[in-house]
Order: structure tokens, then C-alpha cells, then sequence
């Protein structure tokens, strides 16, 4: 092509149409970089007490904040499959086997309230009851934002997916942090990878 010649982003995606594996790959490549990002974005208004990316396309999370001990880690994400139980409608409780990164794709691809998972959302080893899935705007463009929350944890996480992005937002009721607080800093967040073309 030139090294003379610029191209915006959609003739980058028609002539390279591999682009969003790409570009994830290439994400997850610089994952330190974004953990602290996701502080400057996410967490430095105090808005929100944990924040990680994770790939639309498999779940699969690449960073997350407070970057230092991998605290966001420790908040957010429990590896591997491990055992969980859900509340049955006769009020008995069910052994499930948990994947986080299942669990989280499943909430990624949801588009309203209808397709939420049979076994909610599970973050850190805990499950959060999904109570709303809807559209929000953010500059020329649309995300999907899901709230959940957990009443032991006092958290609630919110989840914004942009055109190949996941992004996790946790706020601490024990901490001051809101819920509507916490949205205006992932919407922030969402409409910013947008504009880089995540």
C-alpha cells in the first residue's frame, strides 16, 4: 500500500476483514497497558472499586484493575470450573458447574432481558442476580449495558459491550459507590474503545 497511504477504519476492516480477532489478539498482546487504562477510566473517580476487558467474541477476560497484586483480579474473576449452587423454584438449591468465562460471554451476547443466563452471572466465585439489560447511547453510537447485583457482597457489576469488547465495572455499596455513578464511568469508558474502533 505505501507507506504514504491512510486509510480510515472501515477500509481497514474491508481489506482486512479479520480485523476484530486481530484486534483483540492485539489487546490482549498490551493487556498491562489496558489495566491501567481501566484504572484511569474506571476507578480513579472512585467510581468503581474493580474494572476488567474481556473479548466478546469468547468471554475471556485479558486485564483488569486495581492492576497492583492483580486486586482486580481478585475481584472479578475465579479460574477454572468449580462448583456453584442456584436456587430452584421450589426453593431447594441445585449443584451447578461454573465457567466464569461462559458465564460472562452469555451476558455479553444478551440483547434484552429474555436471553439472560439459566444460571446468572458469576464473578469471583460469587453469583449476581442480572436485573436489567438495555440500550444506552454513548456519542453517535449504541451499547448494551447489564446490571447485576449481589446482596452478600453488597457490589453490583455492570457489563458494557461495545462492537468487540466486554467491559466489567464493579461497584461496593460498603464503599460510597453507586450504581449510577459506576454507569456514567463505563458508558465513558465504552464510548472511548468505540472511538479507537473497539
Amino acid at each position: 500500500f505505501g507507506s504514504s497511504s491512510r486509510f480510515d477504519a472501515d477500509q481497514v476492516h474491508d481489506i482486512f476483514p479479520c480485523l476484530p480477532s486481530c484486534t483483540q489478539a492485539r489487546m490482549a498482546e498490551e493487556a498491562p497497558a489496558w489495566d491501567s487504562t481501566l484504572e484511569e477510566w474506571m476507578l480513579a473517580e472512585g467510581y468503581c472499586c474493580a474494572a476488567a476487558l474481556a473479548n466478546l467474541e469468547d468471554g475471556a477476560m485479558y486485564a483488569a484493575a486495581p492492576a497492583e497484586g492483580e486486586a482486580g483480579w481478585a475481584l472479578l474473576f475465579k479460574e477454572g470450573d468449580y462448583e456453584g449452587e442456584i436456587l430452584q423454584e421450589d426453593d431447594t438449591m441445585k449443584k451447578i458447574t461454573v465457567n466464569e468465562v461462559a458465564s460472562l460471554w452469555e451476558v455479553g451476547q444478551m440483547k434484552s432481558m429474555d436471553q439472560r443466563p439459566e444460571n446468572g452471572l458469576w464473578i469471583a466465585g460469587n453469583k449476581y442476580n442480572l436485573v436489567s439489560c438495555k440500550e444506552e447511547d454513548v456519542g453517535s453510537d449504541k451499547v448494551l449495558l447489564s446490571v447485576a447485583a449481589n446482596k452478600a457482597t453488597k457490589c453490583t457489576v455492570l457489563i458494557a459491550t461495545t462492537k468487540t469488547q466486554i467491559i466489567v465495572g464493579m461497584a461496593n455499596e460498603e464503599k460510597g459507590q453507586k450504581a449510577g455513578n459506576a454507569t456514567k464511568a463505563i458508558l465513558a469508558f465504552a464510548e472511548y474503545l468505540l472511538g479507537l474502533g473497539y
